[in-house]
């Protein structure tokens, strides 16, 4: 009777070990390195994300049950160092689509939450790539969270809510994981330079995400200048060609508007702020863009204008793609303690889960 226990002990194994699978979305990455990166909430710097999956990269999960999600590596070509995080992670099913997802974290959230870990999480010591390598899914590349919950996952809009909170002394410095973008024919050109003490070298002292410019996402427009200066953001009509402010007998010398055309205006405060390329202060407007077919290729201008000196920002004639997003997913990052966050339709962090039947 022994001799039969070691063959019984094997396919207790085996059966266990086939019974865990894995399943990567965007599909098509588990064995391809995205060309982007995102944080780790936690792992680098305190904040809050969620991700919104489709169930049409989702079909192969109807049914089972999620006991894990992993986050792998980016491929850039230096060493990560280890970091800590205390997170949150609770799934749901988002009462819409990814693609008509809102900046609003609560609204994302579906009925019946399911709280699947609360704990602390350990991005691993990572040694750097070789060129061109392909990262693996091994545990020196992933920061792993197993679920203390289970989640069934009966379809729909996964939304998948972390909020991380770095510790002291013990989050990693460049720690940042892999994400697939797709490639949008959204087009964004300069229409001449502004004026005032804040233009760069080029005369440009406002911004427009390109890669966002998609219907069902948000156009961003930025501006930096002097902190608590009183701005206005004016969206309109492209012009032709330059209109001299001088000759209406207003305006900065040399200041020009290149919108012939407003449709649309915002008043803003410059706040003091450390935002990536600016070191006074920085103003935000983001604007939706429906998921409508009419906005398809829409072609439109933005340029600021600040009080009380009459100096104009840059214009920025910009075009929205031609074509709806096809990712399927979404993202909303902000805050651990905010309410809304800045939300993206055309990238999102590669992630594998690892489930059950």
């Amino acid at each position: 009777m022994l001799r039969y226990i070691p063959c019984l002990l094997a396919l207790a194994a085996a059966s266990a070990l086939s019974a865990q699978q894995h399943h990567v979305v965007p599909a098509g990455y588990d064995n391809q390195n995205g060309d982007c990166r995102e944080l780790v909430p936690g792992i680098m710097a305190s904040g809050r994300e969620q991700l919104l999956i489709g169930q049409s990269q989702l079909t192969a999960l109807v049914g089972k049950t999620l006991q894990a999600i992993e986050f792998r590596r980016h491929k850039f070509l230096e060493p990560f160092p280890s970091g800590l995080s205390n997170v949150t992670v609770t799934m749901s099913i988002a009462p819409m689509s990814p693609l008509a997802s809102s900046q609003s974290f609560a609204a994302n959230v579906g009925p019946n939450p399911v709280q699947v870990f609360q704990g602390q999480i350990q991005a691993p010591t990572s040694p750097t790539p070789l060129p061109n390598a392909q990262i693996a899914w091994t545990p020196d590349n992933i920061v792993r969270i197993a679920f203390q919950t289970p989640f069934v996952y009966q379809g729909g809009t996964l939304c998948v809510d972390m909020s991380g909170t770095k510790l002291v002394n013990q989050s990693s410095a460049i720690w940042t994981a892999d994400a697939a973008s797709q490639t949008a024919d959204s087009v964004v050109t300069d229409l001449g330079p502004g004026t005032g003490p804040t233009c760069n070298e080029d005369g440009d002292w406002s911004s427009v995400y390109e890669s966002e410019l998609s219907a069902g996402s948000h156009a961003y427009m930025d501006a930096c200048g002097l902190p608590y200066t009183l701005c206005v953001a004016m969206l309109g009509h492209p012009s032709p060609f330059p209109i001299p402010l001088n000759a209406l007998g207003i305006g900065a010398p040399g200041a020009a508007c290149y919108l012939d055309e407003i449709y649309q205006s915002q008043l803003a405060v410059l706040m003091p702020t450390a935002a990536p390329g600016c070191t006074t202060a920085f103003a935000h407007w983001d604007l939706w863009l429906p998921n409508q077919p009419w906005i398809l290729g829409a072609e439109l201008a933005s340029q600021w204008l600040e009080l009380p000196g009459w100096n104009v920002s840059n214009g920025i004639k910009w075009t929205v793609a031609t074509s709806m997003p096809a990712l399927d997913m979404a993202m909303v990052v902000g805050d651990v303690a905010g309410l809304a966050g800045q939300r993206s339709v055309n990238v999102a962090h590669i992630v594998r889960f690892e489930y059950t039947n």
